[in-house]
């Protein structure tokens, strides 16, 4: 990247009268106090959506006062409010007929209110996104940059112009996808020049002032960017991680489920008993502590047994099966806390591993390790369990379970091979 072009360019805009930076982001009162105007009036739209006083229009609505309270910041954001106003042929933005649409706006803006974690921030925006609210796109950057103005950038035409012409990039408006990349570029730039502040506002307004034709700079220098989807790369890691956690609780939710109907009382992991499934507590699937017979372990092999995924105990406080769930972790470090619970209740009691399709491989490898193979009686009561079998048959072993041995159907030797087909 040249920085010295850029930083040539930046630091003659500054000294410009006339445009933005001069005229609004340092010279302006008006722009100081819609921060707090904007951020009440978050709060009441929130407010008007949640008690159902909300309106079919954006006229009248407290929507509508924050919208004009930001188009009247200079002409950066004249048409800011255009993207809000209800247009019944197209039915867009559809938040002013659907309840489901409105609350989901409210809780981004909610989150974006009361958080003060970036990621969190992203990710509010991201479910946002995934909810397709028809007509409800980047514009709402707009409300959000005067809430977190050095985490969200302002959002339009001709800010997507200046960005596009400096960089040579082909930024599009219309998606939060890439508004994503717009705010990177703009954030790795805004570094890259070190003139501005972190207050994304006045960047914006330097490349608003250049779509504009306001502020004119040659075409021929390029300014090359390194990290281009470095926020959707953060937030789509982020969805990958909260889905493999939501499935982890979905397998634990069904072996505490199925613990519970065949006849057992089911121990959940003591530090997953606020963990929710579908809305529902883990925790209420779960004994609300070890049984009796565990109060006598040391402290130490206690705690460990606690964190075991799923235990089912019998009604005399016996543990009869035992499962570690490894969507992601160790398989080793799941199996060493059953060996643990195992070595003081071998009477007859199964150990399960309970791991996605695609890590049976990574099971079998560690079912066949020395210490499992060559300990006969160990090795004649571990077995292993995949995601797709358990979560297709969970309804059925409800159903026909009376005990463990239901899980024979689903559950493998060391060897791979189902246990059924060796009964």
């Amino acid at each position: 990247m040249n920085t010295t072009y850029l930083r040539d360019i930046i630091d003659q805009y500054m000294q410009k009268d006339g445009l933005l930076y001069a005229n609004w982001f340092i010279h302006s009162e008006e722009r100081l106090k819609a921060f707090n105007q904007v951020r009440k009036g978050t709060k009441k739209i929130i407010k008007s959506i949640r008690d159902g006083s909300f309106p079919r229009d954006l006229h009248g609505s407290a929507l509508e006062e924050v919208m004009d309270v930001i188009a009247s910041q200079q002409e950066i954001f004249k048409g800011a409010k255009h993207a809000f106003m209800w247009k019944p042929k197209m039915r867009i933005p559809d938040i002013y007929e659907n309840k489901t649409n409105q609350l989901a706006f409210a809780d981004m803006l909610d989150e974006i209110l009361h958080t003060n974690n970036e990621m969190k921030m992203l990710m509010a925006v991201e479910t946002l996104d995934q909810k397709k609210i028809k007509g409800l796109g980047p514009a709402v950057a707009n409300i959000l940059y005067f809430l977190e103005p050095t985490i969200f950038c302002p959002f339009n035409t001709k800010i997507v112009e200046g960005f596009n012409y400096l960089t040579h990039s082909k930024i599009k408006l219309g998606k939060w996808s890439e508004y994503f990349k717009l705010r990177d570029g703009i954030i790795e730039l805004n570094q890259a020049a070190g003139l501005f502040s972190k207050d994304l506002g006045a960047f914006s307004g330097f490349l608003f002032d250049i779509g504009k034709l306001n502020y004119l700079i040659k075409e021929t220098e390029s300014l090359d960017l390194s990290s281009y989807s470095h926020t959707q790369a953060k937030v789509d890691m982020q969805i990958e991680t909260q889905d493999l956690k939501s499935l982890h609780y979905k397998i634990q939710y069904l072996l505490a489920d199925i613990g519970n109907h065949i006849g057992y009382r089911a121990w959940i992991a003591a530090n997953d008993h606020g963990r929710l499934y579908q809305g529902r507590r883990l925790g209420d699937l779960s004994l609300p502590a070890l049984p009796k017979t565990m109060a006598d372990l040391p402290a130490e092999l206690k705690e460990t047994v606690s964190l075991i995924d799923v235990i089912w105990f019998a009604k005399d406080g016996t543990p009869v099966a035992s499962f570690e769930v490894e969507k992601s972790t160790s398989i080793m470090s799941g199996m060493n806390r059953m060996d643990d619970l195992y070595q003081i209740n071998s009477d007859g009691m199964m150990l399960y591993i309970v791991a996605p399709n695609k890590r049976e491989k990574e099971v079998l490898i560690q079912f066949n390790r020395p210490h499992y193979m060559y300990n006969h009686d160990l090795h004649d009561h571990i077995r292993y369990i995949l995601f797709d079998d358990l979560i297709k048959q969970a309804e059925a072993i409800k159903t026909f379970g009376r005990d463990f041995s239901i899980l024979a159907f689903i559950s493998h030797f060391a060897d791979g091979k189902l246990v059924e087909q060796n009964m």
